[in-house]
């Protein structure tokens, strides 16, 4: 279950649908996909990203003061993915969401938007770093959010300070969180399981 944060409130709310879904984003070029001889992996596309969260993800949804500064409809339904802080080597916990909406005269949904989320927690305060993108990667709103936090880490009502950030800014940090979604960079290795000993 994804963890919804907020400075005010932690939230999970589950919403169960069963429509296929088709993608809208353009497929990459087959030149482009194609793999030369002994070299690794650069990760996955965008395009196929999306896919992978849509099949594997979690049914999610955003609180409603977060989907109004989104852009959102309250209760628009998401596929998403989480990684806590203590699988990030920056510490910082993370989530990602694509927003899907009815293809039209069909049951069938497709990637409205993509939203990523990394947070930050401060002694006495929390910084969410927010991005909508296309589809296609192009950033549609990215913004960061502070505010204060209790003793016991509990948003501060009234306490949140919402900031656009510089479009450069913006851009550094976006190549920064698509390459630990896409690339891994940035995500703690996970210890080799043990060979069991031979008697």
């Amino acid at each position: 279950m994804i963890r919804l944060v907020s400075l005010i409130a932690f939230c999970s709310l589950s919403i169960a649908f069963g429509p296929a879904f088709v993608n809208a984003a353009a497929k990459p070029d087959a030149a482009k996909q194609s793999k030369k001889p002994g070299k690794k992996s650069q990760g996955l596309t965008l395009t196929e990203f999306i896919n992978k969260v849509l099949t594997e993800g979690d049914d999610n949804d955003f609180l409603p003061a977060t989907a109004q500064v989104l852009g959102l409809e309250p209760g628009h339904k998401t596929k998403a993915f989480e990684k806590l802080e203590d699988k990030c080597a920056d510490k910082r916990y993370r989530t990602v969401d694509v927003v899907v909406e009815k293809v039209p005269g069909s049951n069938q949904l497709k990637p409205a938007c993509v939203i990523l989320l990394a947070k930050r927690t401060l002694p006495g305060a929390a910084e969410h770093e927010w991005f909508r993108l296309k589809p296609d990667g192009s950033i549609e709103k990215a913004y960061r959010t502070t505010g204060k936090l209790t003793a016991d880490g509990h948003g501060v009502p009234g306490s949140a300070v919402d900031m656009d950030f510089d479009p450069d800014e913006a851009k550094a940090l976006l190549k920064r969180e698509l390459d630990f979604w896409l690339k891994g960079i940035g995500l703690k290795k996970q210890p080799a399981a043990q060979a069991p000993s031979k008697p």
